[in-house]
Parts: structure tokens; sequence; C-alpha cells
């Protein structure tokens, strides 16, 4: 057990050692990512405020004035193309890492996962070599290692000042090993709730991005 729990640990410290998460910091409420790390070098995409995005942690680090960024190549990281982000750079000043916001303690915005042993009862189940999983119901499968998942989400209970936001069942029904352990942090009237799951080997991250009107993004992905 110890040395099961060892290696996951490593695994998680290796992860956070390549990739984090950020927003940008930006009067403009847009950033430019371009194709370089140079002012003038082609712009092939724009981060807008409240979107959440990788960044290299390492280069962070050094004293350069630009980073490397990592865009998920849709809102919610649907599907698991490869690799599922765009690269791109975005002057340093411009970033503001997700843990640098203050930790939400408040009253008015609650997240909780309802959860339950899962359940293959009329689920379409794709196998590798007949043993490995690959898929269920044709999604991609986070949080494990190619087994049979242990926990699923049956539906995510979320309230901003007494309103329910409700989720639709596509954003939760890939994701397993689920548990209600999770950070949340807040900028302007937009959340964020980050979360490791894992069920020892298939480690992700997932960040729900959510304000009174809804869910605007989901970031999901096993680090860069």
């Amino acid at each position: 057990m110890k040395i099961a729990l060892t290696i996951i640990l490593t695994v998680i410290s290796f992860q956070l050692s390549i990739g984090q998460v950020a927003i940008i910091q930006d009067s403009d409420g847009w950033t430019n990512v371009r194709k370089a790390p140079n002012g003038e070098s082609e712009i092939i995409h724009e981060v807008y405020e409240n979107e959440v995005f990788w960044y290299d942690y390492d280069a962070n680090e050094k004293e350069e004035d630009w980073i490397s960024i990592y865009i998920p190549k849709n809102d919610f990281c649907l599907g698991k193309s490869e690799p599922n982000y765009k690269v791109g750079f975005i002057h340093k000043s411009r970033l503001l890492p997700l843990e640098v916001l203050k930790s939400y303690t408040g009253n008015d915005f609650s997240f909780e996962y309802k959860l339950s042993e899962f359940n293959s009862a009329n689920r379409i189940v794709d196998k590798q070599e007949g043993k490995w999983v690959t898929a269920i119901d044709g999604r991609p499968v986070w949080g494990t290692d190619g087994n049979f998942p242990k926990i699923q989400v049956d539906d995510i209970e979320i309230n901003i000042d007494g309103k329910r936001i409700t989720i639709h069942k596509v954003f939760y029904s890939d994701i397993f090993e689920c548990n209600n352990e999770f950070s949340v942090y807040k900028n302007e009237e937009t959340y964020f709730v980050h979360q490791w799951n894992s069920d020892g080997a298939g480690a992700y991250e997932i960040v729900w991005v959510i304000n009174k009107n809804g869910l605007k993004q989901r970031l999901v992905g096993t680090m860069i």
C-alpha cells in the first residue's frame, strides 16, 4: 500500500511540475496567443477573461517575458483527440495562476457530486484486446487506466445565490472516480472548482467554470 501511494504521489507531483491551470489578467478582457514567444509573432488564438488553460509551470519560474500555454481544443474537452490542446505563447504579465486566486469560503455557492457505484447495465463498453476499457457509450473514460470504473457521477448539484444550476449529463458521463474533495476559487462573479481524480493510476485533472448563467467551461486532462 505504501509503495502504491508513493507511486501515485510521484506521478501527480511530476504532472504538477509540468503544467498548471491559469486564467488571464488583462484590462482589455482578452489576450493574444502568439505562435512564438515575441510580440511580432503571428496571433493564433485569443483567450478571454475567466477562460482556463494550462501553462508551463517550470517556465513560469524562469526570468523570461513569455510563457507557453496549452489551450483546450473545445470549451468542454469533449472527445479525446491527441493532443487535446493547442500550444501558444502569451506575455507572462497576462498570466494569473488559478492558485493565486483567493480560495472561496462563502455560502453563496455550493457544488456537490451525486455518486454511486459504477453500473455497466445497458452501457456500451469498448475494449482493447477484449480486456482494457477504452470507451464507455462512445466516450473517453477519465479516471481509470484500462479497468472498469468503480464510481460514477449520477448528477451534480450546484447552487449560486439559491439558484440551481443545471448541468447536462453529457458533461459528467465520461468522468469517473470522483469525490467531493476539491478547491473552489472565485474571480469577479465566476467560480472555479478544481480537482484531481484517480483510480490509483488513471489520474486526471478537472476544472469546472461556472457563473449564475450556467456552465461556461469544463477543462479535463491528464496534464501536458
